[in-house]
């Protein structure tokens, strides 16, 4: 049986993907602003869903998160960026360049987390490296 975790990692693959995919068809109706626009109403409607159903755990000793707000900054100027990119660019180059991500958070986690990697997992981010260079060229 699979995790749980794992399962719910796929699933989070499966929509960020497709959300790349939609992003890309939206852009050949429209400019990259306007798309980043309905992006956020669809963040918007998921984020009032979610305050809605969860609402008592998020209010209960609410206090300010500045890594939180880091967070949506960081994913929500990325997110532009990434519209903007998208639109010149084959979806099937941008998508795995800009999935390079994780090599930046791991290399993060290592100088203020004090993470330590296993071997298997420096070979696992050298291979998406040189994936990102080869499809650079």
């Amino acid at each position: 049986m699979m995790e749980r975790w794992f399962v719910i990692a796929l699933i989070v693959s499966f929509l960020w993907g497709s959300g790349s995919f939609f992003g890309k068809m939206a852009l050949a109706r429209d400019i990259p602003y306007r798309v980043y626009l309905f992006e956020g109403i669809g963040t918007l409607a998921v984020l009032i869903f979610f305050i809605f159903i969860k609402r008592q755990e998020i209010f209960t000793g609410l206090s300010f998160n500045v890594f939180g707000l880091l967070m949506g900054l960081s994913w929500g100027i990325g997110t532009i960026l990434f519209i903007i990119a998208l639109q010149p660019a084959k979806l099937s180059v941008i998508v795995p360049l800009t999935a390079i991500y994780p090599a930046f958070t791991v290399l993060l986690s290592l100088i203020f987390l004090q993470e330590r990697l296993e071997l298997r997992e420096i070979i696992g981010i050298v291979f998406a490296i040189i994936s990102i260079v080869l499809l650079a060229k």
